[in-house]
């Protein structure tokens, strides 16, 4: 017989090995994607990326702009200050710039991952807190918790160096913080109801805004879903329009704090596209399919149909054998309408960039896992065999296992980056040139951990053709070429060549995004 004890137990080995599964994948993390070099730009920059067109720039300068210097730590008001600038909210920039200040001068793709890691611990026992909220029979606990905590796409999460593994947390907390608030409504007086339960759904959503800023289609959900359950339900008009107005003033309360976000998301670029791509109705078909084929693919490993057909096939069931019909509680349904409404407001509005795009609704992965594990288990159960939900978790686990060992489902690993890193440390005391377009400059960033193998690099613009004089390049037996655009521009080409007299002539090394890197000699 199952005790709490043995229970917590089984809990805790289920964190455990998801922590051992994610510094697994954290060891074979290799590089970057162009948006996790933003977060370390934005969250510790200094004077600020450049590039000089024939100048040297040492390691030191570029590193400044990603780590915190020494004596600069801890500064927040330049991390809001930057993200103003941009398109974001502050408040993971807040708790990483903290990371990073704890480790000046350190550039290392462990400060992120640490600082998701963390986020993940919260959100799993969040998780936990909400199934036993949601009096889940210990097999759907247990199997979500699983599912949830050694799913690919949570690993990928952990492994991607920005806020999602942050918003993941919040909209958990905003689940857990109105389930419980709609469980025990008629259990405490309207003071306690205000003081314990509705001031931590409002700071909850303070801060979950200031995360970012998709939170706000979660607590749309829940929200409408919350204040149509007081007036249907409960037929408390009055106190349904409490909730809201105090709802409101916590996004305003947002908003005062960071007066950024009306511009981010009413005028800035990010704001504009998606906006335009919510309202835009010829796209959803398209865009849905999108993502549930990216639910299917990466969370499921291409077994959400069979998922599905256990989920009609049980419910067909009971209506043909005259079950007893499944009582599904009002959190429950409240919180279901929530979670699907953040799916399909975030697929509407994301941003379509292929598997990438997971990123988006990873933050509510759990809460579908959960919702799926609960209602294969409402209408398997009591079918007459119970070795048919047996046979439905190992499926589930056999889904894990297919989603890490064949299919590779774990994104932002960057693996193939190695090889490209290992090239600039072998020939890390060669000439290295970055050959730029002043209209794509930032493009840089993407080659900042092969630059940062170089103790300097020399920076020319393609469009100056002048003749290099710079003795160094001038001299080199050998120049390691970072060409920008994934194009040689024979004119540029050609000057290096004109200009070096101990170069004879190139060769292909490799090409990445944006960038070709070519061996003279």
């Amino acid at each position: 017989m199952k005790t709490k004890k043995s229970e917590i137990t089984i809990v805790f080995l289920i964190l455990v090995a998801a922590l051992f599964v994610n510094i697994y994948f954290g060891f074979s993390k290799a590089g970057f994607h162009e948006d996790e070099y933003y977060t370390y730009f934005s969250s510790n920059r200094s004077i600020g990326l450049y590039q000089p067109d024939r100048q040297w720039q040492d390691r030191q300068t570029i590193l400044d702009e990603f780590v915190v210097k020494p004596g600069e730590g801890f500064n927040y008001g330049l991390v809001k200050l930057v993200q103003s600038w941009d398109v974001h909210p502050p408040f993971y920039y807040f708790i990483f710039h903290t990371a990073n200040s704890l480790v000046p001068n350190v550039f290392t793709k462990w400060t992120g991952i640490v600082v998701n890691i963390i986020a993940f611990v919260i959100s799993f026992f969040l998780l936990y807190l909400l199934l036993k909220r949601l009096k889940a029979p210990f097999e759907v606990e247990i199997l979500t918790l699983v599912f949830w905590a050694l799913n690919p796409q949570t690993v990928s999460c952990n492994m991607l160096i920005r806020m999602y593994a942050w918003l993941t947390v919040f909209i958990l907390a905003c689940a857990y913080t109105h389930v419980r608030f709609i469980q025990d409504y008629d259990k405490v007086s309207k003071k306690d109801l205000m003081i314990k339960y509705l001031i931590p759904i409002m700071a909850v959503s303070y801060v979950g805004f200031l995360i970012q800023y998709f939170y706000l289609f979660f607590f749309f959900g829940i929200g409408l879903g919350t204040f149509v359950w007081l007036i249907r339900t409960k037929k408390e008009i009055k106190q349904a329009f409490i909730y809201a107005g105090l709802c409101a003033v916590s996004l305003m309360l947002s908003v005062i704090t960071y007066p950024a976000s009306v511009r981010h998301m009413l005028g800035g670029y990010r704001g504009n596209e998606a906006t335009s791509s919510l309202f835009s109705l010829g796209d959803t078909g398209m865009r849905i399919a999108f993502f549930v084929g990216l639910l299917n693919n990466y969370v499921f490993a291409g077994g959400l149909i069979i998922v599905l057909f256990f989920i009609i096939g049980g419910m067909m069931y009971r209506i043909i054998h005259n079950k007893k019909s499944v009582k599904i509680s009002d959190s429950g349904i409240v919180l279901s309408f929530a979670a699907f409404v953040y799916f399909l407001l975030t697929a509407k509005s994301a941003l379509l960039v292929g598997s990438a795009s997971n990123r988006y609704e990873m933050p509510i992965y759990g809460l579908l896992i959960l919702i799926f594990v609960y209602d294969l288990y409402l209408v398997l159960d009591n079918v007459g065999n119970k070795m048919i939900m047996y046979g439905v978790s190992l499926a589930l686990m056999a889904f894990l296992l297919k989603g890490f060992l064949y299919d590779h489902n774990v994104l932002f690993l960057f693996e193939e980056d190695k090889a490209k890193i290992e090239y600039a440390r072998d020939n890390k005391d060669e000439v290295a040139v970055v050959m730029f377009k002043s209209a794509t400059a930032y493009n840089v960033w993407r080659l900042t951990d092969e630059l940062l193998e170089y103790d300097e690099v020399y920076y020319m613009d393609v469009a100056n053709t002048e003749k290099i004089e710079d003795p160094k390049v001038t001299g080199a037996d050998k120049i390691i070429l970072y060409m920008a655009d994934d194009d040689c521009d024979n004119e540029a080409m050609d000057n290096i060549l004109e200009s070096c007299p101990r170069i004879e002539g190139y060769v292909y090394v490799h090409s990445e995004d944006m960038w070709t890197t070519y061996e003279l000699e």
